[in-house]
């Protein structure tokens, strides 16, 4: 027979919950038990999900108890397998502070002969025991190591003790001989490498090759190796369960519903988003790069992609900027105001990237393309949840605009400017703005095991300060004591040195007892405490830099220029240092801090020309705007933790300032550290779950205002 999949492995958080979703979504649920892991001698609960198309799903809880933390560490991982590694590897990757996630962790796959599977895995160079039935007992008396399986085992899979040789690991299930006489000898392989050529060499051996698209067939059940996984460069396992339809906690788990399932209208919808992003609309800083042409082309695909939101809604056109007008049935009152750009940063390295950034690249799982977080998603996304309300006959109580800036990425000075200052002579002024900036994390936020949304209440300011000084020059085998390109390096070690001063503000303090609820002890004691704890707070929050930045205006040195010759003092020398402002502080409280820190007459300090903000005004966290957006990301999202927070980079919200009464940076997609990486940075791309959540959202704060 060929090889066929038996059963997939998940751990989960909350096994009553998770068989509860599950139930729900019509799948049959039985209880069972899953063996405890290696060395443990400790039974977990677990329960099985019987799929309609004929493969069992085992879920292995691991609660919140330590011992939970070797099977966390499995399903954060469902890249590499269970990493095992007789205790050091656990110990060693919960050091490392990997991301805590369910997800899948292992699969069971039946093969014709065990023997000549295990012999071809050798040859390839894989370490693997011999085939043979052995039982063996830890320290506790308790069975661990291979253990006899028959086809009828109502606990398979079973977790067995690892073979590891660095960097490959492969396990095994035994099968029993009357087992491999009957045809149903079962393997289980998961292999850990740095190298996913390497990884998909071990599952062509047990699987065969895969097809065009990279995937094994087993039946129902699609097998996929991914190398975007949670790590840059580690392969991750996917299964997509065509054939069922999965409940939410289904993605949390690993499982896709394969999209396979999509309607006809959300496949359509994934298609638009790809051809949008085909469109080189790159903002350059030197404007004779600006291919004008592409904006004019992604303006026609919005127009003929949406054409209701284009006959129905009032369009203004501001240079390749566009204002969507949907009068409400109350003139008196503008309800909402919704942000995004059409413009994307330039690309640095093509070669880097699986797919080219510009191809707009659709798998089973994925659309691919610079601009498929940052930003034009949202630019379609709203349009779809516009056309999609009109399509249902939906009229807003109150006034709705949306704007799309054409240069978001070089400061939106010829876009979001021009059309809040319209808007501001118009006396327009809206309930609420929503904009990017704030997204739901998974794995992020140490200590906590759930999707963390972060609304965002405002942004800091920015501003680069120039450092300058001039000197006499002459040769440079009679120097001064200081010359001026040292004289500068001076200057930028002291603002390096001295940064400004801690400030635990308001949002900050928000954020962390929202948090608080969702720790565990001391740091739900801790975060719940934090007017109290501030300063300590504060100062656990500077041990990374993602962090600090919330609890201080950061100081970076970004340029540093001087001197023309090897043997030629310089005559001029200047740096350039980018500082982040928190809400409370100003532009010219950074050039005050300047001068103090640096205390030289001699070196020149003034504001570098080019984008300058200061810190945006915050929303309050207790008004129901915030309610509003939060009641609205538990709907596409129900087991979220939402929190608030400030957008550390510039948005063009800032511009519309005095356009709005309260204003918030959020969307409600789920990345992962690897996938925040990809914004500005290779291989940006938007799951198709994350985009039909987007609209779904969109559309739901459409109809709520």
């Amino acid at each position: 027979m060929a090889p066929a999949l038996d059963h997939l492995l998940l751990a989960v958080r909350d096994l009553e919950r998770t068989a509860r979703e599950f139930r729900a979504a019509g799948i049959d649920v039985v209880a069972g038990s899953a063996p405890g892991l290696p060395h443990s001698g400790v039974p977990t609960a677990g329960a099985r999900i019987l799929c309609r198309n004929g493969v069992a799903i085992d879920l292995l809880s691991y609660g919140v108890s330590p011992y939970g933390q070797a099977v966390r560490l499995l399903a954060k991982t469902p890249a590499w397998g269970p990493l095992r590694s007789r205790g050091s590897a656990v110990e060693r990757y919960i050091g490392d502070g990997l991301a805590t996630t369910e997800g899948l962790i292992g699969m069971s796959i039946r093969v014709d002969d065990l023997a000549a599977t295990v012999r071809a895995l050798r040859d390839e160079g894989f370490d693997v025991d011999d085939p043979v039935d052995f039982t063996r007992t830890d320290a506790t008396g308790a069975e661990s190591g291979w253990r006899v399986a028959s086809p009828n085992d109502s606990t398979l899979p079973i977790l067995v003790e690892p073979i590891l040789v660095e960097p490959i690991l492969v396990e095994q299930l035994i099968p029993s001989a009357a087992a491999q006489e009957s045809g149903i000898g079962i393997d289980w392989i998961a292999v850990r490498t740095d190298d996913t050529d390497r990884t998909a060499t071990g599952y062509r051996v047990v699987l065969g090759e895969p097809d065009a698209d990279g995937s094994w067939q087993l039946g129902s059940v699609t097998i996929r190796l991914d190398g975007g996984g949670r790590s840059p460069g580690l392969p991750k396992l996917r299964a997509c369960l065509g054939a069922t339809p999965l409940p939410r906690s289904g993605s949390s788990l690993g499982l896709v519903d394969a999209f396979n399932t999509l309607d006809s209208h959300s496949a359509a919808s994934i298609d638009r988003l790809a051809q949008a992003l085909r469109l080189q609309t790159v903002s350059y800083e030197d404007p004779t790069r600006i291919d004008d042409s592409q904006f004019v082309q992604l303006g026609e695909l919005l127009e003929t992609s949406f054409p209701k939101a284009h006959s129905e809604l009032t369009v203004e056109k501001f240079g390749h900027s566009r204002l969507y007008t949907w009068p409400g049935t109350d003139p008196t009152r503008v309800a909402g105001l919704f942000l995004a750009h059409m413009d994307v940063v330039p690309v640095d390295d093509p070669d880097r990237w699986t797919h080219p950034p510009f191809s707009g690249v659709v798998d089973d799982e994925f659309v691919w393309g610079r601009g498929a977080i940052d930003d034009k998603s949202r630019v379609l996304a709203l349009l779809e949840a516009i056309e999609g309300a009109l399509t249902d006959g939906v009229r807003p109580t109150g006034t709705l605009y949306f704007a799309f800036g054409h240069d978001e990425e070089i400061g939106g000075e010829n876009g979001a400017c021009v059309i809040a200052r319209e808007l501001l002579e118009r006396g327009v002024r809206a309930e609420i703005l929503l904009d990017e900036g704030g997204v739901v994390t998974r794995g992020v936020v140490d200590g906590i095991d759930r999707p963390v949304a972060s609304i965002m209440l405002g942004e800091k300011g920015f501003a680069t300060v120039r450092l300058s000084t001039r000197d006499l020059g002459g040769h440079s085998s009679m120097p001064p004591k200081h010359t001026a390109v040292g004289r500068i390096s001076r200057a930028v070690v002291a603002l390096e040195d001295n940064p400004m001063p801690l400030l635990m503000s308001p949002t900050v303090l928000d954020m962390t007892k929202r948090l608080a609820p969702f720790m565990s002890e001391p740091r739900r004691s801790l975060l719940r405490s934090a007017e109290r704890f501030s300063a300590v707070i504060a100062r656990i929050l500077t041990a990374r830099p993602q962090t600090e930045a919330l609890v201080r205006t950061t100081t970076a040195a970004t340029v540093i220029r001087g001197g023309v010759k090897a043997n030629v003092l310089p005559q001029h020398a200047e740096a350039l240092v980018n500082f982040r402002i928190l809400p409370g502080e100003s532009v010219a409280d950074v050039l005050a801090h300047c001068r103090a820190t640096i205390a030289d007459d001699r070196v020149d300090i003034e504001l570098a020309p080019g984008m300058l903000a200061e810190p945006s005004p915050v929303s309050p966290s207790d008004g129901p705007e915030l309610a509003l957006v939060a009641e609205s990301a538990r709907k596409v999202l129900p087991d979220v933790a939402v929190t608030t927070g400030l957008v550390p980079g510039a948005t063009d919200a800032r511009h519309y300032n005095d356009v709005a009464v309260v204003r918030f940076n959020f969307a409600p997609i789920i990345l992962e550290q690897a996938d925040l990486e990809r914004i500005h940075g290779s291989d940006e791309r938007i799951s198709h779950e994350n985009y039909q959540r987007l609209i779904a959202f969109d559309r739901i704060l459409i109809e709520r205002l």
